[in-house]
């Protein structure tokens, strides 16, 4: 069966999806019976050209003269964004076309509209490669766990916040530094700002709130915080309890109430999650029946992401099985003022008699149970860390303790704050 594709897009993956495609369009053949075709490739910048300049590939730097070609099957969308890319989806699938796309963003706002639209058109559209790049994450979860129900995911979703974090806690260096390393190897954008602010994580977190829980979450509903307020202090502390820090996405359910959240974590060292490290991405997934499991591999990167690209033409074309899930209409999502959970707090406070007895005063005064308290070091008259964990306790409450403690003369503001999470 011959299917012929139009890939607009000619970015680090589109490039490496060319590159894997001409590589291995045997092998694929071999497999599945498939003679996949690139048929016409886009990018806006005419110098794009020269991607394809030793190949009969045609070029072109309009997008809809591939969505229009009558020849076409299936458009590959790797542009990234949310406009135009929302306009050539939507237009492909009006012309009858499948389509898949690596684009996260697009999807987490205007995922429920794009699959209504090509249900409604008995379209297809594959979307394996924008959670976790090579990582067949989607796939495992809507077919091998189909008769499972989720209870909890806890994900590490995006490589370059998990590569600084470990940078972090080997090398000893602060946020900066370890952020600097990684842009001069490659493996954090020049602009970062999606990145360590949690945002490509929570688009990320969006998309499987629909596949496990089956929930379009408005992204402006879900808590996010990134990791540009992580000290060398508090990774040194974490380990010293035996923790390690990761940027974690969330989901946990308990009947129609659905908690989503984006923020560094405290994981005990021992936990599966805590050696995921480096830029890799892993998944830990509480089920049932099936269990606790836990999925790894690279998420990024043009060459393994192309493979998920590849696997998503394969099953549109060949089972047709789109990305289908019933919508969950009882569903609530649940404020992060309402969490309960333990926490780890770092105070900057005046090496003077009364300041534990005063910090204290303020969090019983609000429920908070101290689980245990150590001043790192002395320094008379100085300013010294004071590290607490705390019982659970109720995010609001915690927020209105850490309001009125910073508020206090002996407190060097602002006080730091990391959720625990007992896996």
């Amino acid at each position: 069966m011959v299917k012929k594709i139009g890939i607009i897009g000619l970015g680090t993956v589109g490039q490496a999806t060319l590159k894997t495609l001409a590589k291995y369009r045997r092998l694929i053949e071999r497999r599945t019976s498939l003679d996949i075709r690139v048929q016409k490739v886009c990018d806006i910048k005419q110098e794009k050209k020269k991607v394809v300049a030793r190949t009969s590939i045609p070029f072109t730097t309009d997008p809809y003269e591939v969505i229009n070609d009558p020849n076409i099957d299936i458009i590959v969308e790797l542009i990234g964004g949310i406009h135009p890319a929302y306009q050539y989806v939507t237009s492909s699938l009006k012309k009858g076309k499948d389509v898949v796309t690596a684009n996260k963003a697009l999807l987490a706002q205007e995922g429920k509209a794009i699959f209504k639209l090509a249900h409604k058109l008995k379209c297809n559209v594959g979307v394996e490669a924008s959670v976790c790049g090579a990582m067949p994450l989607i796939k495992s979860i809507s077919e091998g766990l189909v008769s499972c129900e989720v209870k909890r995911l806890y994900g590490i979703l995006n490589g370059t916040t998990n590569h600084i974090l470990y940078q972090m806690y080997k090398e000893k260096i602060d946020f900066q530094d370890a952020l600097k390393q990684a842009q001069e190897r490659g493996i954090a954008e020049t602009s970062p700002q999606l990145d360590i602010q949690g945002t490509d994580a929570l688009h990320k977190l969006c998309i499987l709130s629909y596949l496990c829980f089956g929930v379009w979450p408005k992204i402006k509903d879900v808590y996010v915080e990134g990791i540009t307020r992580i000290n060398p202090l508090d990774i040194q502390y974490a380990e010293e309890l035996s923790y390690r820090i990761k940027l974690l996405a969330i989901a946990k359910k308990e009947k129609y109430h659905l908690s989503l959240r984006v923020h560094p974590t405290l994981i005990r060292e021992e936990h599966p999650l805590a050696e995921v490290v480096s830029a890799f991405n892993g998944v830990w997934l509480d089920t049932y029946p099936a269990g606790r499991f836990l999925m790894y591999g690279e998420g990024a990167g043009g060459i393994p992401t192309s493979s998920s690209i590849i696997s998503d033409i394969v099953n549109v074309s060949l089972r047709k099985n789109s990305f289908k899930i019933k919508e969950e209409k009882k569903t609530r999502l649940e404020s992060i003022n309402r969490l309960k959970t333990r926490y780890y707090i770092r105070f900057m406070a005046l090496d003077k008699p009364g300041v534990l007895a005063r910090v204290s005063k303020i969090l019983a005064s609000l429920n908070i149970s101290i689980a245990s308290v150590t001043q790192k070091e002395r320094s008379k008259g100085n300013i010294v860390p004071i590290v607490m964990l705390t019982h659970d306790a109720i995010e609001l409450n915690l927020r209105k303790a850490l309001s009125r403690i910073d508020r206090l003369d002996l407190i060097k503001p602002p006080s730091q704050l990391i959720r625990i999470e007992d896996m």
